[in-house]
């Protein structure tokens, strides 16, 4: 109190105005006007972008900040308001706050009335905030009286703009560190500026703005306050300059040999994330350089060591939990009961108050207008905990790439989508009445949430279809033609009613089959070219979107999910021999370094037996890292001459593939004694077999593999019996049986195929008595399954054959379900069908199927004969 005496009193004998008493108590000088001594100008670097950056710094260093202020603002409070009631209860705490203020030299706190000297003074109240159990934050509410406090006099157009990273940038972060250098250590550094804005000064014309009254005091704010609406704008500009000059900086790269590039800053208001490779010296010269950029923007004193965390794997940031081993984004239990508390409550209430109110939107951000539905709508989302245990980064960056596209369109008459990997398309046709009520409001029926309509129903109906399993999230991409419904999905906002319902809908529908649905924008036909004049950047985007679903959608799914992992298998082995993984320049160096991967796979494979790989993976590996290169680096990969001679000495001296038996009808007889058709379930096996023996069936077109089926598995709606004409009949009736294969792992165009059989004459091993015990089965089971097996699986049938083949001393190794084709095959080989009979019949792309069949000693009966008749049948006497 005795320094507020004092100022007070050489206040009243100078009897100057508050902007020159300012000068004189902050030691502003014609030779050195800073009003802040900690700070200091900054070099003008080169870059124009981060030149303009540092000139605003500079002005501000020298002077303050200027605020501007619109023709509203009145030359003179008449009406001064009170304090709010919310620091009653903190008053030691608020006294606190202003003596820590006025001793580091950002209050002038002085008696109340010099209010009488300075007359231009404006008041605004104050209150508290809860930061924690046992802390709390005093806020200069410049927003009060509303249409009459600072804020509403502010001109904001002279606000620097403000570029922070959002959390989605952290996330993004990780998970490029994590393709590069897959397996290795990241570790994540939290550095804090102390009181941000309280280091950025007022300019000394203006501090007058800025005061608040307590207990016979009045308050000048010298510096950016917290609740004025410039203050983040202003203090952008020195977090920038902090975040550059950390950014210009790299570590010693005799030190950190494995990745010395620049660092990586992530910024958000005065909160700097680092997230770094742990790799020699890189994380220890990465806090230097984060310190060292704080000290020279914000002097020494900026440095908020309390909240300098260390180096780790796991921390908090941004109010989120953040871990880098497993790439995930778990978000903190505490978090989501508090604000389940506060949606329960409000919605259990009455009424609120407008510090509810505030809390409410402190925990969601947003509420629209219609609050309660909105509330309910979270309050579902919030009953999917689980769901936000671990976040993989790749979906909270959303840079996962889309692996399901869905095409759409709606009109006055229906509305339409098309799922292309299904090969399903859903269509709904308005009545009359609805058609009618579309010309009555257009307000309510329009074509924007009919559009949005579309994807509602592609995601609930297809939604169980998409349900991914473990980590992955099916990325679906909505390709709509429509604007406003594209910006609503996406943003998954709208002040349309119906079509904030629709975007619920999606939402919790993604939340409950693992989902993320995205929209693209697609012109229509006949629009495109107004589009192109209007919208040339969406219309750019657009094609670009197209272009990386096309380079997405150059190798089948399956073989994706095969090159990605090998591709981390390619980015662990580059990790460990200390080299990156991309090989920019095609030469002799890059094939070295493939050389290198093939002969370790070759010698040791990727396995925890350590047994080498087959000439034939090693190629697969090679193929799947060129394939990255040519799809993200645009490089291709040729073989070197030395290249080729070593893949070649891999092939000589790989050990022979073991090759599987086929089934032949000898051995059918056997298994068939083994079956008891009385027990349906034995039944539908036997007859799987048959099935995939007659028509050559790979096990993933009529077999369940595991917990999943592939979407062209033999259906029980694309198999009937035929008569001797070809057409459908009665099982009785029938002759011969066609089934439809929708597709198949090698039909990249999804022609799928039809394919018939005709009885064999034998009662047992026949195709048609096949499909008759199959419907028997069904039946005695009550199994509507749509696809023909039911729930037979691929481990199943290959169970009871290699039970078959142990029973006569056979070893089980030699069979499996791929037994089934390829004794098809032979069956037909051996019964003189043709090389093209047997092609077409197992839809076989290639001649590859020539290796498959193992040539019968039946088949070989007449050869000796014909060698030696020259053509002509011999006869014997």
């Amino acid at each position: 109190m005795d320094t507020v005496r004092a100022n007070s009193q050489l206040a009243h004998q100078f009897n100057q105005p508050l902007a020159d008493f300012v000068r004189i108590y902050r030691g502003e000088v014609a030779a050195d006007t800073r009003p802040n001594k900690d700070l200091f100008e900054l070099t003008l670097p080169i870059d124009p972008e981060l030149r303009a950056c540092t000139k605003t710094w500079n002005e501000i260093v020298r002077v303050g900040v200027k605020p501007r202020w619109n023709s509203q603002k009145p030359s003179y409070q008449t009406d001064r308001p009170t304090n709010h009631r919310s620091i009653d209860n903190h008053l030691g705490s608020v006294r606190e706050h202003i003596a820590k203020g006025h001793n580091e030299g950002r209050y002038l706190v002085v008696d109340k009335d010099l209010l009488e000297i300075w007359t231009d003074v404006f008041i605004s109240p104050i209150g508290v905030v809860e930061k924690g159990p046992d802390d709390i934050r005093v806020i200069n509410d410049y927003s009060y009286p509303p249409d009459s406090a600072v804020n509403d006099f502010s001109d904001r157009s002279n606000f620097p703009v403000i570029s922070y990273n959002p959390p989605r940038d952290i996330a993004r972060r990780i998970w490029e560190l994590r393709v590069r250098f897959p397996g290795h250590p990241l570790l994540i550094m939290l550095g804090d500026v102390s009181g941000a804005f309280r280091h950025i000064p007022i300019n000394a014309d203006s501090v007058h703005m800025f005061a608040f009254e307590f207990e016979g005091c009045i308050v000048i704010d010298l510096s950016c306050g917290f609740g004025w609406c410039g203050s983040p704008a202003f203090y952008s500009v020195a977090g920038a300059l902090i975040n550059s000059l950390y950014e210009n900086e790299r570590p010693n790269t005799r030190l950190a040999a494995l990745d010395s590039t620049p660092f990586v800053g992530n910024l958000w208001c005065d909160d700097h994330t680092c997230v770094e490779l742990d790799t020699g010296s890189r994380c220890m010269e990465a806090n230097f350089a984060l310190r060292r950029a704080m000290a020279t923007v914000l002097g020494p004193q900026a440095l908020n060591e309390d909240k300098f965390t260390t180096w780790s794997t796991r921390t908090k940031a941004l109010g989120l939990l953040w871990d880098t081993v497993s790439g995930t984004v778990p978000v903190p239990v505490e978090k989501i009961a508090k604000a389940q508390a506060r949606i329960g409550s409000v919605l259990a209430a009455k009424s609120c108050s407008q510090s509810t109110i505030s809390k409410l939107l402190g925990s969601l951000r947003f509420i629209a207008s219609d609050v309660r539905d909105d509330l309910e709508w979270f309050a579902g989302v919030l009953t999917f905990e689980h769901r936000f245990n671990a976040i993989p980064v790749e979906h909270f960056a959303n840079i996962q790439p889309p692996s399901r596209h869905v095409m759409m369109d709606a009109s006055d008459t229906g509305i339409c989508a098309l799922e292309p990997q299904l090969r399903q398309f859903i269509r709904v046709q308005f009545n009359p009445e609805v058609r009618e009520s579309f010309a009555l409001s257009k307000e309510l029926n329009s074509i924007n949430v009919r559009e949005l309509m579309s994807a509602v129903l592609a995601v609930v109906h297809w939604g169980p279809r998409w349900t991914a399993t473990g980590r992955d999230r099916t990325h679906v991409r909505m390709w709509i033609d429509n604007v406003s419904a594209v910006a609503w999905l996406t943003k998954r906002s709208s002040r349309h009613p119906t079509a904030r319902m629709y975007n619920r809908l999606i939402s919790l529908t993604e939340f409950r089959y693992a989902l993320t649905c995205s929209a693209a924008h697609i012109a229509g036909e006949l629009n495109i070219m107004a589009d192109a004049g209007r919208h040339i950047t969406a219309i750019r985007q657009s094609l670009e979107s197209i272009g990386d679903l096309l380079r997405e959608r150059s190798i089948a799914n399956t073989t994706t999910g095969k090159y990605s992992s090998n591709w981390r298998q390619w980015c662990e082995f580059s990790r460990q021999l200390g080299w990156s993984p991309w090989l920019a320049q095609p030469g002799r160096v890059s094939n070295n370094k493939l050389g290198c991967f093939a002969v370790y796979c070759w010698r040791h494979g990727w396995n925890r037996a350590g047994h080498g790989n087959t000439f034939g993976t090693i190629k697969l590996k090679l193929a799947s890292i060129r394939w990255y290169h040519r799809r993200y680096l645009g490089v291709d990969l040729f073989a070197s001459p030395e290249f080729t001679l070593l893949m070649q000495g891999i092939k000589r001296l790989s050990p022979s593939v073991h090759k599987l038996q086929p089934i032949t009808p000898a051995f059918l007889r056997l298994l068939l004694h083994t079956i008891d058709f009385q027990q349906p379930r034995q039944r539908m096996l036997w007859s799987a077999v048959l099935m995939g023996f007659f028509f050559l069936l790979r096990r993933s077109e009529y077999l369940k593999i595991g917990s999943m089926r592939h979407f062209y598995c033999l259906k029980h709606e694309n198999v009937f019996f035929c008569d001797v004409h070809g057409r459908p009949t009665t099982p009785s009736a029938a002759t011969s049986i066609t089934i439809g294969l929708e597709g198949s792992k090698n039909d990249q165009y999804g022609r799928g195929a039809w394919r018939t059989m005709h009885a064999s004459g034998d009662p047992a091993i026949c195709s048609v008595a096949a499909l008759k015990h199959i419907i028997h089965a069904r039946t005695e089971l009550e199994d509507g399954n749509v696809y023909l097996c039911g729930d037979t699986s691929s481990a199943d049938v290959a169970s009871m054959l290699k039970a078959t083949a142990s029973s006569v001393g056979v070893p089980i190794s030699n069979y499996s379900t791929h037994s089934i084709r390829i004794g098809g095959a032979t069956a037909l080989l051996t019964g003189d069908a043709s090389q093209l009979s047997i092609k077409l019949l197992g839809r076989w792309m290639s001649s590859c199927f020539e290796q498959y069949p193992v040539q019968a000693a039946e088949s070989t009966r007449t050869l000796s004969r014909r060698m030696l008749s020259g053509g002509q049948q011999p006869t014997i006497s």
